[in-house]
Formats: C-alpha cells, sequence, structure tokens
C-alpha cells in the first residue's frame, strides 16, 4: 500500500496541468519516475544496496519536474478551473513537504545519531554462503531480528553439515575454504580453544541511506562435554547438537 506514495506527484500534476500538451510531457516524465520507483521497490533485495537512496534522489527529481512544468504551464496561459486551482495548491504542497520529508529522513538516519540509521534491515540472503561445495549440506537454516537502542539487526544462522563422511572436524575447515576461495569473503580466526574455533568478518555495504553493516561469522564447536560452557560463545540461533553454524547478520552497527 505504502508504494501508492509514487504516483502522487502524477494525480497531482493531471489535477493542476492547464495545458493539453504540459500534461502530456510532463505526465509522461512522472509516470517514468513512478514505473521506476515501483521496480525498485519490487526488487529491494537485490537492489538492497541502493533501494532507498534511488527511491529519494527518484522523488527529488518529481519535485524539479513539478515545479518547472507547472511554471510553464502557467505561463502557457490555458483555462483556470477549480480542478486547476487544487491541483496547484497539491503541487505546492507536495514540492514544499517532500524535501522538508527529506531532510527528516536524513536526520534521523544519520549516523550522529543514537539510532546508528533508521532503514529497516533485511534479513540477510542464504546466497552469501550458498551453494555449498559438493559434500556439504545445510542442516538447518533459522533467522531472526531484533531492535535496540543502536538500531536494528538481522541474523540468518545456517547449520552446516556433511554428506560425504567429512568429520565435523574438517567440516569447517572446508566451509571456511569455500567462504574465502569461491565467495571471496576475507574470514579471520577470531578465536580459539578447546571448546572450539570461530572466524568473523565485519564490511560496509550499500550507498548513501542504504548504508548497512553485513557480518559473518562461521564458528564451530568440539564435540563433548564442556558444550555448557563455550568460551567462544555459541550463535544465538542455532540449533542444539549443531557443531559447525555460519551466521549472516546485517544492522547499523560500526565494523570495529
Amino acid at each position: 500500500m505504502e508504494r501508492l506514495v509514487f504516483v502522487i506527484p502524477l494525480v497531482c500534476w493531471l489535477l493542476a496541468a492547464r495545458s493539453p500538451r504540459y500534461r502530456l510531457w510532463v505526465g509522461v516524465a512522472l509516470a517514468a519516475i513512478a514505473a521506476t520507483q515501483l521496480v525498485v521497490s519490487f526488487l529491494a533485495w537485490t537492489l538492497r544496496d541502493v533501494q532507498y537512496s534511488v527511491e529519494v534522489l527518484l522523488t527529488l527529481v518529481s519535485v524539479g519536474i513539478l515545479v518547472v512544468g507547472l511554471i510553464a504551464d502557467r505561463g502557457a496561459g490555458g483555462v483556470a478551473s477549480r480542478r486547476t486551482a487544487l491541483g496547484g495548491a497539491l503541487v505546492v504542497l507536495y514540492c514544499v513537504a517532500s524535501p522538508l520529508g527529506v531532510l527528516l529522513m536524513l536526520s534521523l538516519w544519520s549516523d550522529y545519531f543514537p539510532s546508528y540509521g533508521g532503514k529497516p534491515v533485511p534479513v540477510p540472503a542464504a546466497d552469501r554462503v550458498l551453494p555449498l561445495p559438493d559434500g556439504l549440506v545445510v542442516l538447518a537454516d533459522s533467522s531472526w531480528c531484533s531492535e535496540s537502542r543502536r538500531g536494528p539487526w538481522c541474523h540468518r544462522v545456517l547449520s552446516i553439515g556433511s554428506t560425504d563422511g567429512t568429520p565435523d572436524s574438517g567440516v569447517a575447515d572446508r566451509l571456511l575454504q569455500h567462504l574465502r576461495d569461491s565467495r571471496g569473503l576475507p574470514l579471520e580466526l577470531y578465536s580459539s580453544g578447546s571448546d572450539g574455533r570461530e572466524w568473523d568478518m565485519c564490511r560496509n555495504t550499500g550507498w548513501w541511506l542504504d548504508h548497512a553493516v553485513e557480518t559473518i561469522d562461521l564458528t564451530t564447536r568440539t564435540p563433548g562435554p564442556q558444550h555448557g560452557d563455550l568460551g567462544i560463545g555459541w550463535p544465538e540461533g542455532a540449533p542444539e547438537g549443531a557443531v559447525t553454524v555460519v551466521t549472516i547478520g546485517m544492522s547499523h552497527l560500526r565494523c570495529e
């Protein structure tokens, strides 16, 4: 339903225009912008690094087109009516409210505020890890999201096992090689002990309003009674009995 906001400039213009010529050409330009915004919104995950930024920039472009179009339309004469007067008032209102809304968004999503950015973060897709190499398989796939003073974050948790007899102790090594070599993820050893090992990485993604932080953690634990007190910190959401787990996170936190 919120996508209907993209057609507001076009509706306002069709009400405001007096000249058939300007009604057509400005209307076509605004319709093209609205169509582009709709496509971008429906491809939210594919275009996650630029989605909000593109939508906002196109909104500002539509404001410029409305301002220029209204000035040209009124200069061309034409018959005034209640419809065009109402439409003109709506155009002016939209052209004032939209930039103010963008400024408010920028202030709320600024990294200088405690929220660390307010854009909702998506549940990460498993394609950051998948497809797995032959012999490895996803045993469990779960996700969870949470809110905090420092903004929202979401995680996808994948439990990995083998189908070719690879021992539990070797699954993590094969998966680490896959993530580094095939997926280009520079995971580094974070902690190691008698209860297991953990590798992680953190990087900034997205542009302007779509800035986010992606984290990937690979955790493996050594089978044994020490599971009750894991020094490495077992990932939240990991299934009981899992040995090797990959956690993909998206948030507005900063990489340390």
